[in-house]
């Protein structure tokens, strides 16, 4: 594969993470009765370390110079403003399993690139830990 294949392959985790599910409900107004507070808190964290793992692959993008190119939300994430997070926790867990899904073959596709290889098994291992703490939220 080649360092443009990587680039591309890379972007595309990048939107990937950066256009999920989770940052969605994170940007819509997400409800929870008062007394599950905690679940939101959990939630929020969720989110941040999303956007952060997001960033890290940027980061890596824009120190070797490649083009980055932005999606957006899928339009079917509409469905999802206003919601409960009971409501949303099904759809959350399936896209995190998807995402999670992309990662672990994206590093197999990144084999010769140790750096952007070791980026995505980390990140891999996060949102792996992402998706067992939605299925317990």
């Amino acid at each position: 594969m080649s360092g443009s294949d990587h680039h591309r392959l890379l972007n595309s985790l990048l939107n990937r993470l950066r256009f999920s599910l989770l940052q969605y409900v994170g940007e819509s107004w997400t409800w929870t009765p008062d007394s599950s507070a905690d679940r939101l808190q959990q939630l929020q964290g969720l989110i941040q370390r999303q956007q952060f793992a997001a960033g890290r692959i940027a980061d890596l993008l824009s120190d070797r110079e490649a083009v980055i190119t932005v999606d957006n939300y899928p339009r079917d994430c509409s469905a999802l403003h206003f919601v409960s997070v009971d409501y949303a926790k099904p759809k959350l867990i399936a896209d995190e399993e998807a995402i999670v899904s992309a990662l672990r073959s994206a590093a197999k596709a990144l084999a010769d690139d140790a750096e952007a290889l070791r980026l995505v098994e980390q990140i891999a291992s996060d949102e792996a830990v992402t998706l067992e703490t939605l299925r317990k939220l």
